[in-house]
């Protein structure tokens, strides 16, 4: 049994010092050069007073600039597709085709029906010119007596009968007409064109939807047209940003896709109103994309100024250190040679600089080498270092 509580107990003790190196390794504290310790070389450069820009960074995902779905308008058979995915299409090309069979039928019968009807109407006119002859004929033996009232009224009513039937053979012909050219539509509209308003003359196929042989019904997408000369980032905006944000106001982009390119766009919508359950509104920003390099779905990083702060104290972003829970600078002093660690309230940002809201700092500060340093270490700086 001693055996065992002597084994557990060097277990236990191999197993603290196993950790402690471990920690060690993992989380080793700055190296303590105090008085006796070999100087630490550090590279140092001063705080400066600047004007500093207010800039947001938002990211947003691209999107087409204008987009619409080609949709036949009536119901039928696919017959031929014209168009695929990532095709240039031309203002008025081609899209598909249903089957037409039926439709040319009906403009088959609306073209007979309306034959009819015409030979109905110049039967009508016929008649018509015979009662008003009779009637003219019994109007002038009526006045002079040769014929009676009765008469003259019967022949009234035959010219009233045919006036009748022939207004209504004018109104079955352009029935008919109508008739025939709602089946001449129908039947244009079984060739399903690209139609858009706008001086771009091409644009792309994004999306299809259906395949040649499928039945279709009346606006059931066939394929996504979109135009890609210019693009929008759609972000949303934080409720601190939204009232330094106006449209017209320039931005610049970054596509993640492409580290080396930044491209300057304009704020062309910004929502009136902040999400209740983002407390976010929506902007859009143009993004011109002449050489195509761009596409819609694209994530991007836009930075939008809000303002300036002029007369800023600042220190490089590569000062800033944390000690103990705090984040600070380390001030470099040329009569001691040594680092002091001093807390700060940072404010603005620019990737390049920092604004020290407080204290008030002046001199040097520490930007390389820091993550060495304690707070009053001995440093070594090089030529030409002044306070």
């Amino acid at each position: 049994m001693k055996k065992f509580v002597t084994l557990a107990i060097i277990l236990s003790f191999l197993g603290l010092m196993g950790y402690k190196v471990y920690q060690d390794i993992l989380f080793p504290e700055p190296a303590s050069n105090g008085p006796g310790q070999r100087a630490q070389a550090v590279s140092v450069e001063p705080v400066r007073t600047e004007t500093l820009l207010h800039r947001a960074e938002i990211t947003g995902t691209l999107v087409a600039e204008t987009s619409f779905q080609v949709a036949p308008r009536v119901s039928g058979r696919l017959e031929k597709l014209h168009v695929d995915i990532g095709d240039r299409v031309a203002r008025g090309d081609i899209i598909a085709e249903l089957d037409s069979e039926e439709f040319a039928q009906e403009v088959h019968m609306a073209t007979a029906e309306l034959e009819l009807a015409r030979a109905a109407l110049v039967e009508s006119s016929s008649e018509l010119e015979v009662a008003r002859k009779d009637l003219d004929r019994s109007q002038r033996l009526f006045e002079r007596g040769n014929l009676s009232q009765s008469e003259l009224d019967q022949a009234q009513s035959v010219f009233d009968v045919r006036q009748s039937r022939h207004d209504v053979a004018q109104a079955q012909v352009r029935q008919r007409q109508a008739a025939l050219e709602a089946a001449r539509v129908r039947l244009e509209y079984t060739t399903i064109r690209a139609r858009w308003s706008g001086d771009d003359p091409t644009r792309r196929a994004a999306r299809r939807f259906v395949d040649e042989g499928d039945m279709l019904q009346a606006n059931e997408p066939i394929v996504t047209i979109i135009c890609t000369r210019n693009l929008k980032a759609v972000i949303n905006v934080i409720e601190r940003d939204y009232p330094f944000i106006s449209t017209g106001q320039s931005a610049v982009i970054k596509p993640d896709a492409f580290s080396d390119l930044q491209l300057e766009g304009t704020i062309i919508r910004l929502a009136p109103l902040l999400e209740d359950a983002t407390r976010q509104a929506r902007a859009e920003v143009l993004v011109p994309n002449p050489d195509g390099r761009l596409a819609p779905g694209m994530f991007v990083r836009v930075q939008i100024e809000l303002g300036q702060r002029p007369q800023a104290t600042a220190v490089p972003s590569a000062a800033l250190a944390r000690r103990n829970g705090s984040h600070g600078v380390f001030v470099a002093h040329r009569d001691t040679m040594q680092a002091h660690f001093v807390p700060v309230r940072t404010g603005l940002q620019d990737g390049r600089l920092v604004e020290i809201i407080e204290p008030e700092l002046e001199g040097y500060v520490v930007t390389s080498g820091r993550h060495l340093l304690v707070d009053g270490a001995d440093i070594v700086v090089p030529e030409g270092f002044e306070e």
